[in-house]
């Protein structure tokens, strides 16, 4: 495993993570998640939210996004990032059963700026549905 200087490369590291996961289990994603903190986390943070915006295919999305997830929830890196922009590229293809993205955006961004957020929102029937997954989640309505 190479230490990630670039949002490519925690993409990267987290699908490899991914795809041995069978013949390893979590030890690639745990080793990746105690280097982590040396990182920049806006790093962090767009490699994962890439993770949930590319959406491959079905068998392999749900473990990718599980360990996307675990790096958000063990890590829980700090973002600036426009909120609007990343739930505008992450919300169709979002597992919803990854629940440490919406708690993530809470610790990040608070629960006030994702009311606000998601109220200025335009969505398709199948984000708003994903969005409704993340209020139930964090319990907002």
């Amino acid at each position: 495993m190479k230490f990630p200087e670039t949002a490519d490369d925690i993409e990267s590291e987290i699908l490899i993570s991914s795809d041995k996961s069978k013949e390893l289990g979590d030890l690639r994603i745990r080793q990746l998640i105690k280097i982590l903190p040396k990182v920049n986390s806006e790093i962090i943070v767009e490699g994962v939210i890439r993770i949930f915006e590319i959406g491959k295919s079905v068998e392999s999305n749900s473990q990718d996004q599980e360990f996307a997830g675990k790096v958000l929830e063990d890590i829980n890196p700090t973002s600036k990032k426009d909120l609007k922009e990343i739930l505008q590229r992450v919300l169709k293809n979002w597992d919803k059963s990854v629940e440490q993205f919406p708690f993530w955006l809470r610790d990040n961004y608070g629960v006030n700026k994702l009311k606000e957020t998601f109220a200025d929102l335009e969505l398709s029937d199948y984000e708003a549905d994903k969005l409704k997954t993340i209020k139930w989640w964090l319990q907002i309505n």
